[in-house]
């Protein structure tokens, strides 16, 4: 059985608990995540949207 879609309440409870977690470890969202961030909350992206953005900026495809 599927979850439904989270609310944009629910979206932005979660982006803040997100937040929340990098402060204690004494991080934060770069300048460049945060618009994607309220995109989430807008309903607008996906958290798999915003891992395929992190990976294409940081992660270097390796061919062997």
């Amino acid at each position: 059985m599927q979850n439904p879609a989270p609310t944009e309440s629910g979206r932005a409870q979660m982006v803040a608990n997100m937040l929340a977690t990098l402060r204690i470890e004494k991080l934060s969202p770069s300048e460049a995540l945060k618009p994607g961030l309220q995109a989430f909350v807008e309903g607008q992206k996906t958290t798999t949207d915003l891992l395929n953005e992190v990976r294409a900026k940081y992660v270097t495809l390796r061919r062997g």
